[in-house]
């Protein structure tokens, strides 16, 4: 209340009759010193001089030129400084297709893959912040939160120098690019090998770079040519589920030769710059008494090692991606179950993505289509990351004996854009294990609707 009098009185002072010139020099002198003292913002000073200014410019009497405050003056200055919030969400229903084959039933269902609700919006001046609830139930939960994915505030004080300070449950760096915002309707190999719960875990990071999206709110350095971020994290247990007692550390740097970063979605329906990008990520941690620590004898810890690389490339409407990522565990003293069920004293998965996309817009409205191509190869030994790939429509025993450890899957892609909003994504998926199993398609088509 005290703070809005003071805006107010500072209004009536800028817009009286009897201020000439100087006097208005003045109170712009004592606008920029509560800037200075930090009791006002850039953004404040700026919306008080603006609102004076045009109240001054639109009231005009008979003896002169006279500026008032009314009721909607004030309310201009009071949503300049009120925290501004936004609703957002992600609805994908979707339809999966997986043919009978070998005396294995197949699927023919209909799901909500994801459905997304989130906050976001500052509640200070500098202070973001971000939520996300899912509400579908295909996806793993978290500890202590079920279904919760987001949940942190973002401090952007130090942002012209060291970069965007983030605390709460948030992306562990490592990801490539915003997961879901992708040409594949499932997660990406490369993508599942990285720590946490959909990549998620709760600690403070500092970032700059859209390398770091969305937790990262400060541009590259040098001309946004270098990305990083660091953070430190409750370290995850390799079963995904539920966090352990020591330390994950964790760190990111991508590289932007031309300063103008490729987009992180991998559908160009406009025409975009030649550009290119390229980076990598490391995180540590231990673990004991999960699903990849059946050991001989009990009670030995994992030392665990998260490697990853990326590149992106964009021209025009073709875009471009490659990713690596590789999960090593080291049983120190002891030996460990791997997916094969043998004991041995390491566990070491990797993982290879490899994708082109073209787009064509048929209008300015953004309708258009696009075609994407992607290949994928995968070694696991990590039991807690078993059966990649199978299709997320159930829990029945043959859909995960569907799965692979160790294989490769072709996938093609058509997706139509209706607008910024809705796109349909289809998706031909053609999985082929290594070992055990057999080869056999999937069809999945997603509807999928931003608001």
């Amino acid at each position: 209340m005290i703070r809005f009098v003071a805006l107010a009185s500072l209004l009536l002072f800028v817009s009286g009759p009897l201020l000439a010139d100087a006097s208005h020099a003045y109170a712009d002198a004592v606008l920029d010193a509560l800037q200075k003292k930090g009791i006002l913002s850039a953004q404040e000073v700026s919306a008080i001089k603006k609102t004076a200014a045009d109240a001054e410019k639109k009231t005009v009497v008979a003896q002169g030129t006279e500026a008032t405050i009314t009721s909607q003056t004030i309310e201009s200055v009071k949503s300049s400084i009120n925290p501004k919030f936004k609703v957002w969400g992600r609805l994908q229903p979707r339809y999966t297709f997986v043919p009978s084959e070998q005396g294995l039933e197949g699927t023919n269902s209909f799901t909500l893959r994801r459905a997304r609700f989130g906050l976001k919006g500052y509640v200070a001046d500098k202070i973001g912040f971000r939520y996300q609830y899912e509400a579908a139930n295909e996806v793993p939960g978290l500890s202590n939160a079920t279904n919760l994915l987001d949940a942190w505030i973002r401090f952007e004080h130090f942002e012209d120098t060291l970069g965007t300070l983030t605390v709460g449950q948030q992306f562990i760096p490592g990801y490539t690019r915003r997961p879901q915002v992708t040409a594949s309707v499932e997660r990406k190999f490369t993508e599942y090998m990285t720590p946490g719960a959909a990549g998620r875990g709760r600690g403070i990071t500092l970032r700059r770079g859209d390398y770091g999206l969305p937790e990262s709110h400060a541009p590259g350095l040098f001309g946004n040519k270098l990305h990083y971020s660091v953070g430190f994290f409750n370290g995850p247990d390799l079963a995904l589920n539920n966090d352990n007692n020591d330390t994950l550390f964790s760190l990111g740097i991508g590289i932007r030769p031309t300063g103008i970063s490729p987009s992180d979605d991998e559908y160009q329906f406009k025409e975009g710059p030649v550009t290119y990008g390229f980076g990598g990520a490391y995180s540590v941690s231990n673990d004991s008494g999960t699903l990849d620590t059946r050991f001989q004898p009990a009670g030995v810890r994992l030392d665990n090692q998260w490697y990853s690389l990326f590149a992106d490339v964009q021209g025009h409407r073709w875009r471009g991606w490659l990713s690596w990522a590789a999960f090593e565990s080291d049983a120190k003293g002891g030996l460990a179950n791997n997916t094969d069920g043998n004991l041995t004293d390491s566990l070491s998965s990797s993982a290879l993505t490899l994708g082109i996309s073209r787009s064509y817009q048929l209008n300015a409205e953004n309708l258009g289509f696009a075609w994407a191509m992607q290949y994928q190869h995968v070694d696991n030994e990590h039991p807690s990351r078993t059966m990649f790939f199978r299709p997320l429509t159930g829990r029945s025993e043959d859909e995960v004996a569907r799965g692979m450890d160790q294989g490769d899957v072709y996938q093609a892609m058509l997706t139509w854009q209706f607008d910024n909003n809705v796109r349909l994504i289809n998706e031909l998926s053609y999985y082929s294990p290594t070992e055990g199993g057999f080869s056999y398609p999937a069809f999945i088509s997603q509807l999928q609707i931003d608001f």
